[in-house]
């Protein structure tokens, strides 16, 4: 096909343009491609991940409520949390897990689960759930001041500030200090609190013996 001069020159110019910058741009576009696929593919995982937690978690919440073997709960559970631990569902199944282990009186597996949630799950908006019913796991055991500095690590959103109130009004009446238990107790009323659990406050309040002056 033959050319005009104007349009020769055109050839050249793109040519030339190419040599210099055509390595860079086919690397920019390959480096584009290989981000959208990643991206795509990590979505794709993601959603496998889900769907694959998803089914996990109805197998141990059937096996609980069944109340199967408890090595074959243990063996769900510590399978979602190996290989689904960054979804939702492996943070429920392992309160759930906990739960449930804890209703057996075996609270060292209890702890482990609740110990997962606090320092492996992705998902922060139980760890403050978790870290309150592992404090009430160490009063039990006589670890208060163990209980104590897991609550004050914790960064409980506005509306579970007044549950780890509760749960530290509970370990210093443990301890038997009934003014702090007080305190906090009367701090957890002060707060955004779920009705069921100011009626439990309450009635510890009114429980308490008066103050001494």
């Amino acid at each position: 096909m033959a050319y005009d001069l104007q349009e020769q020159e055109s050839l050249d110019e793109l040519k030339a343009w190419w040599d210099k910058w055509g390595t860079l741009t086919m690397t920019a576009v390959t480096i584009v491609c290989i981000g959208f696929a990643a991206h795509n593919g990590w979505k794709w995982y993601q959603r496998s991940q889900a769907a694959e937690a998803a089914v996990a978690y109805s197998s141990l919440q059937d096996s609980i409520i069944r109340r199967a073997d408890v090595a074959q709960i243990e063996n769900i559970a510590d399978k979602m949390l190996a290989d689904t631990g960054s979804t939702v569902y492996a943070a429920l199944g392992a309160l759930s897990a906990a739960k449930h282990m804890e209703s057996l009186g075996d609270t060292a597996k209890a702890g482990k689960y609740l110990t997962w949630v606090i320092n492996q799950s992705d998902r922060s908006e139980y760890n403050t759930i978790a870290r309150v019913r592992m404090a009430g796991l160490m009063i039990d055991q006589k670890r208060f001041d163990e209980a104590l500095k897991l609550l004050n690590d914790a960064k409980p959103a506005a509306k579970e500030v007044a549950m780890v109130k509760d749960r530290m009004g509970d370990i210093y009446f443990a301890k038997g200090d009934v003014a702090n238990a007080r305190a906090q107790w009367e701090a957890a009323m002060a707060q955004p609190i779920d009705q069921t659990l100011a009626g439990f406050v309450n009635l510890k309040l009114q429980a308490l013996p008066e103050i001494q002056k």
